[in-house]
């Protein structure tokens, strides 16, 4: 999204989100929001705060079926072989996903009105759309602009409905975890691994003796995916101290409770030697002699 008549498009659909009018979760209009912005920036500067409470407070409805549309997009993605192919699965659309669901998330655990909903919605077993996301194969901007077989493609991807017993907020944070250690998207792709998701520790240090030559794209790429996890993991900001210990935050609790050692070591040694890698000596603690 260079230019700014591509802006205005995004920055009107965003708009159209709080209006009362319902937006069935075929309509091509969702797939802007994962097509459209080119950045981080373009994200958070065109998807305001103010944009998110408007919506969130005029049209929950709406809210909600963007935010099954996204997950179910980045789930697809995830799981496409051709990930991250920039023509066959562009890896900015799973980029846009996080990046949105990191925006609109922390406007909603605000409204303390929403608890219930954020629970069933994220954390109930239900039945969920597609997992392909709507329309995902069609051309769209936010302005309709489609190619002649849109029609089509739109009632092709409605009739793919699939049924998904696990919660939604598990799936997610399955996706995002394995998205941390995806060949060629936050991982290097060597001789010795085989898999597109290997859980391999990405410095030296606990648990790893080699370094992984990471690119500076795919370390940027973790950071986005680390950033939607820690809000995930940030729902006790939002709620009286003293119900923490008792109602707990469930993102968090799904995570280090993960049953497979390995992705619990991988995250973990992964996350603590990068950050001691990245402390520069000048801001090492000094102790008093």
């Amino acid at each position: 999204m260079g230019n700014s008549d591509s802006k205005l498009v995004f920055k009107q659909g965003v708009l159209k989100l709080a209006e009362s009018k319902t937006i069935p979760f075929d309509d091509t209009y969702w797939t802007g929001y994962w097509k459209l912005p080119e950045s981080n920036e373009d994200v958070f500067s065109l998807f305001s705060p103010v944009d998110v409470r408007r919506a969130r407070d005029a049209s929950l409805g709406n809210v909600e079926t963007l935010l099954s549309a996204l997950i179910s997009r980045l789930i697809a993605l995830r799981r496409l072989a051709a990930f991250p192919d920039v023509g066959l699965a562009p890896p900015k659309e799973a980029l846009n996903c996080i990046r949105i669901l990191t925006r609109i998330l922390p406007f909603l655990y605000e409204a303390e009105n929403l608890e219930i909903w954020e629970d069933q919605f994220f954390w109930q077993r239900r039945l969920r759309q597609t997992n392909d996301g709507p329309n995902h194969k069609a051309e769209v901007l936010f302005d309709g602009s489609n190619s002649d077989g849109l029609e089509k493609k739109a009632k092709e991807a409605k009739d793919e409905v699939a049924e998904y017993d696990r919660p939604l907020g598990e799936e997610l944070i399955d996706a995002l975890i394995d998205l941390l250690f995806y060949a060629d998207f936050t991982i290097p792709r060597g001789e010795q691994l085989k898999e597109k998701v290997t859980y391999a520790i990405w410095q030296n240090g606990v648990g790893c003796n080699v370094p992984m030559q990471a690119s500076k794209e795919m370390e940027s790429n973790r950071t986005e995916i680390l950033r939607l996890l820690l809000t995930l993991s940030s729902r006790s900001l939002y709620m009286p101290a003293h119900l923490v210990p008792t109602k707990g935050v469930k993102a968090l609790t799904y995570i280090t409770t993960c049953p497979d050692k390995q992705i619990v070591l991988s995250l973990l040694c992964s996350q603590l030697n990068t950050a001691l890698q990245q402390t520069a000596p000048s801001a090492r603690l000094r102790l008093p002699r």
